[in-house]
């Protein structure tokens, strides 16, 4: 693959500037935009293969032209979110809107590089490639989401095997199901996730978070807190009455 075309909205310079520049080190053809106008005018002489969007900026926020992009320019652009709001419910709106993937800030550089990638190759696949839409979702099997989800995209429905799945987050009736190189919402309610989940393949952490085992890289104690640190980097805090469960199954 060629390499990626991408813009990077931000109005913060002193985030977005020494970004871009590393992105462009790393061989990534970067324009930036401040905010809505100028990225419409970028848009106007060329579409990217990917927009990398903060989520807030004064005027128009990064949620409102992810819903225009996505409208307009459908599954031909990737949309990747960057936000420093930790909400789960700004996450889910994110990818409800269409975003393909969402990054919390602060954030390394190099994960942002292989998150772009990453979006850039789906973005690039033909049309022909894509999963065959499907005319309703699946339902869990009856002994649970032993070995996948299905998740609706902008492109039909895919497969996330759950051995793919670092760890799921769950509030109210969504979840989020992270793997090491894009987020995937369902809709989906925690207590359902605990019921039907293989508690073999996905182990409770939190009362709103399930780790897969072979995903952990490190269990870390910082201050009264576990946090297990997974092979992406992600750090993931476990819950006081989960800690003594967690640590034993991991022997650590």
């Amino acid at each position: 693959m060629s390499a990626p075309h991408i813009v990077m909205v931000d109005d913060e310079e002193d985030l977005r500037e020494p970004v871009a520049a590393y992105l462009r080190d790393q061989g990534v053809e970067v324009e930036e935009a401040d905010g809505g106008p100028a990225l419409d005018r970028l848009l106007s002489a060329r579409v990217p293969q990917v927009a990398v969007l903060d989520v807030t900026m004064p005027g128009e926020d990064g949620f409102s032209i992810a819903r225009r992009l996505r409208a307009s320019y459908g599954p031909r652009i990737g949309i990747i979110m960057l936000t420093a709001r930790r909400d789960l419910v700004d996450r889910v709106v994110g990818l409800e809107l269409g975003a393909d993937d969402y990054m919390m800030k602060p954030f390394e550089p190099r994960e942002l590089l292989a998150r772009v990638r990453s979006v850039a190759r789906r973005v690039a696949e033909p049309a022909a490639a894509a999963p065959a839409p499907e005319p309703e979702a699946k339902p869990a099997p009856a002994n649970g989401y032993h070995d996948a989800f299905w998740v609706q995209t902008s492109r039909g429905q895919i497969r996330v095997p759950v051995d793919t799945i670092e760890w799921i987050e769950a509030a109210k009736d969504y979840a989020l199901l992270h793997t090491g190189e894009r987020s995937h919402m369902i809709r989906v309610t925690m207590a359902a996730l605990a019921e039907t989940l293989d508690p073999e393949r996905m182990m409770r952490v939190h009362r709103s978070a399930f780790v897969r085992p072979a995903a952990v890289r490190e269990v870390a104690q910082v201050g009264r807190h576990t946090t297990l640190v997974l092979q992406s980097g992600t750090a993931v805090r476990v819950g006081p009455i989960h800690a003594d469960e967690v640590r034993q199954r991991l022997r650590r």
